[in-house]
């Protein structure tokens, strides 16, 4: 019969030369991963030849740090594993899946065969060849932080109860630290979410209104627009002055900087570019980004300034929220590294009565008779927290004599001296400038030698601690101090610990509230840029009615953009849609040679700057696919843009539409091409190559994403390709082809110029003036009747006089907004039947929501087609 290897109990000194490994390798490790790398490190080889670490970081999410002691072969068989909740129905192979220490200590190959799931799985355990193992979960607060599984095997020995016993310890004793390297994960994710919707909200404040500004140098007269004017805050037309009046509108702090930035443009140096702060009228203060050029005459003289602002204020608060969370992570990051020093009795426990026990513990009897801690309150008031003696009874004597007897705290050496001062006192009670209060408790119990130090935490002095010595007759030497110091040190920085919890909590908060404001505020501009569609969009309708064969091209173009860009603003509202698939696909059979055409029409202003046109190889026949026309024209927008971008002026840029099995369109250009080591990340979210310091290529990082989530909705796949920098670059989109025969390519109908039968009184109202003005224009020509209102008074002026049977309501209104409104007009005997229908910029599922429970009858979007337009007014009429 085989002889089994059985070692002997761990030594206890053996147990503590591990815990204290563990403690400094904790200590030193610089980020999540490698404290999870150390602690299964300090597991070998004394409770294991190899062995996995898994940590819960949130839900399911687990990570596995895996070893193996002298084996680079287990290690290499280690690595790719991956950890899956497993409940065996007989054996408890891990104790993060069942939350219960277990130990094997007899494993071979029935045991295997028992215990395997799956033929891969008993095949991997006849090569890692173990012979015993453990599983003990870690616990912190309750909390199932995660578990350690450990295995022996080439050493020849076996677990038994002792190597159980003493890795539920040592996991007890890791817990703290790894749960405070998790917490600085989990900030390090927060902080790069907080930067994505930075990236988001900047993409968004750029798209949106912007000012436009005229100075005229040699009269010095300044002129706005309305934007500037509403920047401002200031009633439009109002007298702006000259220089000298747009100085004293800029904070004195910023001018100096506008005032050089100005000056460098007038001197030809460069361009007018300068972010500042203005006062607003109420007092708040507003962030403007300013862009100009300067126009010279025949002599170079400066004549006129032009330029354009925008309110970037939503920009620069996130800014200051990023650094905010930023700097909250990195206060957390010092609190790992504080707390994993501090030693095995401090990292078991947050809890201030338990911290202090634990320091006074450790201080009691091994280097001094008595330990005193007091510490200071939210009021600033020296509490008495620990009077702490090997004998209990002594213990509270010398706690109620404590709190009865207070220092002066201009007594040299006393508690309230040394938390006044921030200076230590070491010396002996028998001085004569003890003070009577300390010389009464002194002769209560025999001491005659102490140390007195300030608790500092994070530069804030949090109150006391006091080591004595009395019956022992024992003095306090130099390194007892510095023990005693580093002690106190570890102590405050535990005691305040709590406190930086609910730090870290507050700044959660407060990051949620920042992203919060930046979904109200992208709402809000979604409503401000689809207004000025509508009345484009009618306006269309009206040309094609008044004239149906003028300017019909032109007609077809015009409403080819504004469809676009309709779409396009959708997107631009939360283009985490586009990336998660989530954008609605308008299916229908089309010819990919019209989609080439299209987005070569879109990118047209991109190549007409450039000495030759994009090379165009297009197949003799139809090349039909189902699809969306408009997202497949977007993917090749993007791809034409970028290869423009990152091709010079005399390169070249080709598209080749060919059939291969399905349609493949690449598109490939002789620019700077792109490196090995972006290429397998070109399709991620945010990644850009190397660019020149102006940036002259621009752009977020979004397009190449925005290219692959469209393209695999259509069931297809794209891929790029490059030898290199310097190399040029292709990228390949691959579509199946459509499922039926080949149907003529669909090409965007003007606006319809039949009549659609109408007939009724319509009242719109819209503050837009010449959004109403035309959408009731062209009400009126596909023979309906209509009056017009601005506001919520004149509708139901309107309404009394008008008796109309439906009313368009925009809900942006003025003072009484369009929710307001349809409650007021359901309320007046002529509001009684009367239909009402939303037409708005306001353009989510729930404005539709809102608008159907404020008594509204049906929610349209701006700007509406006119088929869908009147297809609800035939239903209502």
């Amino acid at each position: 019969m085989e002889t089994v290897s059985m070692p002997p109990a761990i030594a206890a000194d053996e147990q503590r030369h591990v815990l204290g490994r563990v403690a400094r390798l904790l200590a030193g490790a610089a980020d999540f991963d490698e404290t999870l790398r150390q602690a299964i490190a300090a597991c070998l080889p004394l409770l294991a030849d190899f062995g996995f670490f898994d940590v819960v970081i949130e839900g399911e999410d687990v990570r596995r740090t895996s070893a193996a002691h002298e084996a680079p072969d287990l290690q290499a068989l280690l690595s790719p594993s991956r950890w899956v909740r497993r409940i065996h129905p007989e054996l408890n192979l891990c104790a993060l899946s069942t939350g219960e220490p277990a130990l094997h200590a007899d494993t071979g190959e029935a045991w295997y065969r028992r215990a395997a799931a799956c033929e891969d799985e008993l095949r991997l355990m006849r090569q890692l060849a173990f012979a015993s193992m453990l599983t003990v979960p870690m616990r912190w607060r309750g909390e199932l932080l995660g578990a350690l599984t450990l295995f022996m095997g080439r050493s020849g020995r076996r677990h038994d109860e002792t190597h159980l016993a003493f890795a539920t310890e040592f996991a007890a004793v890791a817990a703290p630290l790894v749960a405070n390297a998790r917490l600085l994960e989990q900030h390090r994710r927060v902080e790069a979410a907080l930067r994505r919707s930075e990236e988001v909200l900047r993409m968004a404040v750029e798209a949106g209104r912007v000012g436009i500004w005229d100075w005229d140098i040699v009269a010095d007269r300044v002129s706005w627009s309305d934007g500037v004017y509403e920047l401002h805050e200031m009633q439009p037309g109002s007298e702006i002055g000259g220089l000298a009046e747009f100085r004293s509108r800029v904070l004195p702090e910023d001018l100096p900087r506008v005032e050089a930035a100005m000056g460098e443009a007038l001197a030809g140096r460069a361009p007018y570019a300068v972010e500042f702060r203005t006062l607003l009228p109420d007092g708040r203060v507003r962030w403007i980004a300013t862009r100009s050029q300067l126009v010279r005459d025949g002599s170079g003289r400066p004549l006129r300034m032009v330029g354009a602002s925008t309110d970037v204020t939503q920009r620069v608060e996130l800014l200051a929220a990023e650094r905010r969370a930023r700097s909250e992570a990195e206060a957390a990051r010092r609190r790992m590294e504080v707390l994993a020093a501090a030693g095995e009795r401090l990292a078991r426990s947050l809890d201030p009565q338990a911290t202090l026990e634990a320091v006074a513990r450790t201080l009691v009897p091994d280097i001094a008779d008595w330990c005193r801690i007091d510490l200071l309150d939210e009021n600033g008031v020296l509490q008495r927290k620990l009077a702490w003696h090997s004998d209990p009874a002594r213990s509270e004597q010398a706690m109620a004599m404590a709190r009865r007897l207070r220092a002066p705290p201009d007594a040299v050496g006393s508690m309230a001296w040394v938390v006044r001062t921030g200076n230590a006192h070491h010396g002996d009670f028998h001085e004569a400038q003890v003070d009577p209060a300390t010389a009464e408790f002194t002769r209560a119990f025999g001491m005659h030698s102490h140390f007195i130090l300030p608790l500092v935490a994070r530069g804030r002095t949090i109150g006391a601690m006091g080591v004595l010595q009395a019956e022992s007759g024992r003095k306090l030497d130099e390194d007892d101090r510095a023990l005693v110091l580093d002690l106190g040190r570890r102590a405050a920085l535990a005691l305040d610990n709590a406190r930086l919890f609910a730090e870290a909590e507050a700044a959660r908060k407060q990051a949620e509230s920042a992203n919060l404001a930046k979904d109200e505020f992208l709402a809000m501009l979604g409503h401000e840029l689809r207004n000025p569609l509508a009345p484009i969009s009618t306006a269309l309708q009206l040309m094609a009615r008044r004239e149906p064969d003028a300017a019909v091209q032109e007609r077809r173009m015009i409403g080819r953009q504004v469809d676009h860009l309709s779409r396009l603003i959708d997107d631009l509202l939360d283009i985490s849609r586009i990336t998660s698939g989530k954008v609605q696909l308008h299916w229908q059979r089309i010819d990919l040679r019209a989609v080439v055409a299209n987005a070569l029409e879109l990118t047209r202003p991109v190549f007409a700057a450039r000495p030759q046109p994009v090379q165009v190889q297009l197949p003799a026949g139809p090349a039909m696919v189902d699809g969306d026309f408009v997202r497949l024209s977007q993917v090749l927008c993007n791809l034409l843009v970028n290869a423009a971008k990152f091709t010079p002026p005399a390169g070249t840029v080709s598209l080749r539409l060919r059939e291969r099995g399905g349609w493949e369109i690449e598109v490939s250009d002789t620019g700077c091409g792109i490196a090995p080591e972006l290429l397998a990340r070109v399709f991620d979210l945010f990644v850009q190559g190397r660019q020149s310091m102006d940036r002259r290529a621009g752009g977020l990082g979004l397009g190449l994403a925005i290219v692959r989530s469209m393209v695999e909705r259509h069931g297809g796949s794209v891929r790029a390709h490059s030898a290199g920098e310097g190399q040029g670059a292709t990228f390949t989109v691959s579509l199946p082809p459509s499922g039926s025969a080949p149907a003529p390519a669909p090409e965007p109908a003007p606006a319809p110029t039949g009549e659609h039968g109408g007939g009724g009184r319509i009242l719109v109202v819209d503050d837009n003036a010449d959004a109403a003005q035309t959408l009731a224009e062209l009400l009126q020509v596909i023979g309906y009747e209509a009056r017009t209102a601005g506001d919520a008074d004149s509708a139901l002026q309107v309404l009394k006089e008008f008796r109309p049977q439906l009313a368009l309501l925009d809900i942006g209104l003025p003072q009484v907004d369009g929710y307001q409104l349809a409650g007021l007009i359901r309320e007046q005997p002529e509001g009684q039947g009367v239909r009402l229908v939303a037409l708005t910029g306001y353009g989510q599922e729930s404005d539709r929501a809102r608008a159907l429970a404020a008594q509204f009858d049906e929610h349209l979007v701006k700007p509406v087609g006119i088929d869908r337009l009147t297809e609800v007014l035939q239903r209502f009429l």
